[in-house]
């Protein structure tokens, strides 16, 4: 992919230092910064709601901010809207809804720097224009609370892709955290899972119990994402993709991404940069090249791998691929060509 003729959404702000980024090759940073960047899940409306800030500066401990995407490190991110279990029985819908109150705010104060992308083609006018590209999604099926209607409503404001649980099963899907009362899809979330696919919504598989998981991919017509997990093989848990689970998004033609949470990529001890590049590796193996992204959760851990801090840091994952023998096509795909091929075509048509 060539170089694009705007910079990228720097917003008159200077790029933080690179001087942290020192391990990390000319080589790297060139094919970072020609790739387009896409990260498939982040909670930072979550924590923009909920601590009162906006992504001009993100307060200590958070991941994303304008800042921090700049200097060609992100191009394009997966805004979620988190809903705890704790918001039912009645309150999950008014927490999506404050959550969407946060990125309009951000969208009438930064117009050049932010951009919401719902139609085919938004996310690459973005870039093109300097600013970062923003899809809307939703975590947790709950959020909806069974209506059809607010699903509609949440689409109507930009919603494009939905999680269809969180760990926690709801009343017409299994979630991967508990018994799974259903053994899968009801016949409701059947119909919610046909609602989405008319309205070209992004189907999301993560937090899935296998079994609402084997429901998905025996209907949908369209490619399924899984925005943020690992590779079962190499941690075991409920939260991870079994291999054959890889292969059956790649052969739907979606794409399964990478989690940076630590939990999910090692059992004891600190996780690592090395751990997240395992992890993709097998990822890669498994599903394909054209079938892998990233999908980070930042703003949505307690603590990150070691080398991948924030999102300043993700040249070291271009970095690690590259010195791992993956080629530029490959890591191209990873960074978020994969991802922008779902997201940027059929996936956002209103």
């Amino acid at each position: 992919m060539g170089s694009w003729p705007a910079p990228r959404h720097t917003g008159g702000m200077a790029p933080p230092s690179e001087a942290h980024l020192e391990d990390v090759s000319s080589a790297a940073r060139a094919l970072h910064r020609e790739a387009f960047v896409f990260d498939a899940h982040a909670d930072t409306l979550t924590e923009m709601s909920d601590r009162g800030y906006d992504l001009d500066r993100g307060p200590e401990g958070t991941h994303l901010d304008f800042a921090r995407c700049s200097s060609s490190t992100l191009d394009a991110q997966v805004f979620t809207c988190f809903v705890s279990p704790k918001c039912l029985p009645d309150g999950a819908a008014d927490r999506v809804r404050v959550q969407l109150d946060t990125m309009e705010r951000q969208l009438a104060r930064f117009p050049d720097r932010v951009a919401l992308c719902t139609q085919p083609g938004a996310i690459r006018a973005a870039r093109a224009s300097g600013r970062l590209a923003g899809v809307l999604a939703i975590e947790g099926g709950h959020a909806i609370e069974n209506s059809l209607d607010t699903l509609m409503e949440f689409h109507g404001r930009g919603v494009r892709t939905m999680t269809l649980t969180w760990n926690n099963s709801n009343e017409w899907a299994d979630g991967c955290g508990d018994s799974g009362p259903h053994g899968g899809l009801t016949a409701r979330g059947k119909e919610i899972v046909s609602a989405m696919e008319e309205l070209n919504m992004v189907v999301d598989v993560s937090h899935a119990a296998r079994s609402t998981f084997d429901d998905v991919l025996g209907m949908t017509r369209r490619p399924v994402i899984a925005s943020h997990s690992c590779a079962r093989a190499l941690r075991d848990h409920p939260r991870n993709l079994e291999d054959d689970q890889l292969r059956e998004i790649a052969a739907q033609g979606g794409v399964a991404c990478v989690n940076f949470y630590p939990s999910f990529l090692v059992s004891e001890g600190k996780a690592t940069l090395a751990d997240v590049l395992d992890h993709a590796d097998r990822f890669i193996e498994v599903a394909g090249a054209e079938h892998v992204g990233l999908g980070t959760d930042y703003d949505g851990i307690p603590t990150t791998p070691e080398g991948l801090e924030d999102v300043s840091c993700l040249p070291r994952l271009t970095a690690g691929l590259l010195e791992r023998g993956h080629g530029p096509e490959t890591i191209r795909g990873f960074l978020g060509g994969n991802l922008l091929r779902i997201f940027d075509g059929a996936g956002v048509k209103v």
